[in-house]
């Protein structure tokens, strides 16, 4: 999270246990709307353990869409959305006017969003 702290991170770590860097954690949908209209962007996330299944992956668990809420967008770059959307990582940082959301690609969408104002909350799922 580069020490930033956005509202709503702290919910986010308590359902994690620990602040996320939402490595292999999949972008389901992004929601651009004009002010004073919020923008969203929806990621599916989950908890990998060290420990593996019977099958020999490691055991996922709190699965949860992960939802950023964006208002005052002052700058935007968005690429490659695909019909799936892959984060190396994601992370927020302080910018000159608010906050710059960054989501770099594994596969699929890649981009950064720059605004004055980002919260996020987190809904768990049942997979």
């Amino acid at each position: 999270m580069s020490g930033v702290e956005i509202e709503g991170w702290s919910r986010l770590t308590d359902w994690f246990g620990y602040s996320p860097n939402f490595h292999d954690a999949e972008v389901v949908g992004v929601d651009l709307r004009r002010e004073p209209e919020p923008s969203l962007i929806r990621v599916h996330a989950w908890r990998t353990n060290a420990d593996v299944d019977a099958s020999g992956f490691f055991r996922l668990d709190r699965h949860a869409t992960v939802t950023f809420t964006i208002s005052g967008i002052t700058a935007l770059r968005l690429a490659d959305w695909n019909q799936q959307n892959v984060l190396a990582e994601l992370w927020v940082t302080q910018a000159k006017d608010g906050y710059t959301l960054h989501m770099p690609s594994s596969y699929g969408l890649e981009g950064e969003v720059s605004a004055k104002r980002i919260s996020v909350s987190v809904e768990p799922r049942e997979i």
